[in-house]
Order: structure tokens, then sequence, then C-alpha cells
């Protein structure tokens, strides 16, 4: 994010499984100027699994290829 929004994860096991949990606080400066993982953070939802590089909007019901497009 362009204006320096904080990140923080927390890690965390019991007897049966582990649980990682990231927040991104975003801030103001930032609204309608990101894109990614994370959405657009625009206030609308619709477009939050936009292919990256382009303005095409992944299905969502499998998310494959809007995936692919930030990690590949």
């Amino acid at each position: 994010m362009p204006s320096g929004t904080s990140v923080t994860a927390g890690y965390e096991c019991d007897r049966r499984d582990c649980q990682m949990d990231i927040h991104v606080y975003p801030l103001a400066e930032d609204f309608g100027n990101s894109e990614g993982l994370c959405g657009n953070f625009n206030d609308d939802e619709s477009d939050d699994l936009t292919i990256r590089g382009s303005d095409e909007v992944d299905s969502g019901d499998e998310p494959i290829k809007f995936t692919n497009s930030y990690i590949m």
C-alpha cells in the first residue's frame, strides 16, 4: 500500500491444528488507490477479485485465475 499501511500476523496452535491470522490496517490515503489479494479498498466488493494487471474479475466460485495472477 502506498501510504505505509500496517500489517500484523499471528500464529496459534492447539492440539489438533494451527491457524495463522493476518490483519491489514489500511489508512484513508489508500482508499481507491490499491489492489491485490486483500481487495481494491474502494467500497465495491464486486471487483475484489480483479485479475492482476487487468480489468477482468474472476467469478469467485474457485478464484484460481485471480490467485495465480498474484502468486505466479
